[in-house]
């Protein structure tokens, strides 16, 4: 049995949740139980006073730290090492995993806050803080009911179906299959014939399929901690976006602002291209149209896709099959072209400020969302010219240490950018 004690200004907001279908019958059959603590009874003034004006002054209301850190202390004597948990927009985000850990215990305090806030004194009294969502509630009460329901339908025995909690939203970190009942057909919308055909492994094959479907057009965040097979995890990565990467020699600039061919390095090719392979690239381009350079980087790729090297270290020989030599830019941006069907969306990046930037955020969006063929071009050198910014669709925000040194080699650029686009959450 799981007991919830929700520490509210207002109890009977609590009254019509509590008093309906799942959690009024969970708390029938004894597997929960929820009792109402209000503050106003821990006041020693007439008025039963349980606010106050903020000092420094601003806006508002703020809830006194008194009343509530003795209804708080007054429960926990009361109960057997209770949780207590402040319902606040600055809490960690509430969702199906911690609904998960929540459904463990056996006795939850949940404070609401209200007004403008509460006292900040009475975090020092709570074991966690926790947030239903990024948005402004007029108080904690709603977000203590959300918390409610979502951990009472994981006790056992509170859904008649005890299948139900693992085969809902969330519950392996998708979303949920459509699902149909009667009648077959609506308003000429018919249910799938699969689902009438009887075959329960080509069913829950289709249902499977439709979860990871949906999730990767409305929920694509959702993948980093859902519980995947490697197959589904090698095809979410080629759903996410055809990310390549071209390391351009030239045209880049020297440190006097000369425009230059740089030289080809083995140390670039070797880690840019193990980065590329780990995170899903599809593939590697290294950019020079100085023939000597070519053949050295054609040598190098060789040595470990062919020769000795392919024998020695086998998955040194997975990365470097991503790489190709070309002798200039429009040559890689054509070779994406012809096995994408589409030109692809350049995404340049650079130290040199200036110009309109796009977020690690919004570009790993773009990745996840868009279908079209996207070509990440880092330079070498002093960085990429000015020609090749202006021809860019994209300008990737730049990476900051908090310093004001700013001298990364390429290749480990390459392996940060990568991560905060194609990593894990």
């Amino acid at each position: 049995m799981l007991n919830f004690t929700v520490i509210t200004l207002f109890p009977p907001m609590f009254e019509s949740p509590l008093g309906h279908s799942i959690l009024k019958k969970a708390q029938e059959k004894g597997l929960i139980s929820v009792r109402l603590v209000n503050p106003r009874d821990y006041t020693t003034d007439k008025h039963r006073t349980t606010d106050d004006s903020p000092y420094g002054g601003g806006q508002g209301m703020v809830m006194k730290p008194e009343p509530l850190v003795a209804a708080i202390e007054d429960v926990k004597k009361k109960l057997n090492r209770p949780r207590v948990i402040l319902l606040s927009p600055g809490g960690k985000l509430f969702d199906q995993a911690e609904a998960q850990r929540l459904s463990r215990e056996t006795e939850l305090v949940l404070v609401c806050g209200r007004y403008e806030g509460i006292d900040e004194r009475v975090k020092a009294f709570v074991d966690e803080e926790l947030s239903v969502g990024d948005y402004t509630l007029s108080g904690g009460e709603l977000a203590a009911m959300v918390v409610i329901d979502a951990v009472a339908r994981l006790i056992p025995g509170v859904l008649g179906n005890l299948k139900s909690p693992e085969e809902e939203s969330f519950a392996e970190g998708l979303l949920e299959y459509p699902q149909y009942t009667r009648p077959e057909e609506f308003r000429g919308m018919k249910v799938p014939d699969l689902l009438l055909s009887g075959d329960h492994e080509r069913i829950q094959s289709w249902r499977r399929g439709m979860s990871l479907k949906l999730t990767s057009e409305r929920r694509p965040d959702l993948f980093s901690e859902a519980r995947l097979s490697p197959e589904e995890k090698q095809n979410f990565r080629g759903a996410m976006g055809r990310l390549y990467i071209a390391l351009l020699h030239h045209p880049v600039y020297d440190k006097n602002g000369e425009v230059v061919t740089t030289a080809v390095t083995n140390m670039d090719i070797h880690d840019i291209a193990r980065s590329a392979r780990t995170y899903g690239v599809r593939r590697f381009y290294v950019v020079t149209p100085v023939k000597a350079l070519q053949k050295l980087a054609l040598k190098i790729i060789a040595h470990w896709e062919e020769g000795y090297g392919s024998q020695y270290n086998h998955t040194r020989k997975e990365a470097l099959a991503l790489a190709r030599v070309k002798d200039t830019l429009d040559d890689a941006i054509l070779d994406v072209e012809q096995e994408c069907g589409g030109k692809p969306q350049r995404v340049v990046t650079t130290a040199r400020p200036g110009g309109n930037r796009t977020s690690f955020a919004e570009l790993r969006k773009m990745l996840r969302e868009d279908s079209a063929p996207f070509l990440l071009l880092l330079g070498t050198g002093w960085g990429l010219t000015d020609a090749v910014l202006a021809q860019s669709d994209y300008i990737l925000e730049p990476i900051e240490g908090g310093t004001n040194y700013n001298h990364l080699s390429v290749r480990s650029a390459a392996a940060i950018i990568l991560d905060r686009l194609l990593g894990t959450d």
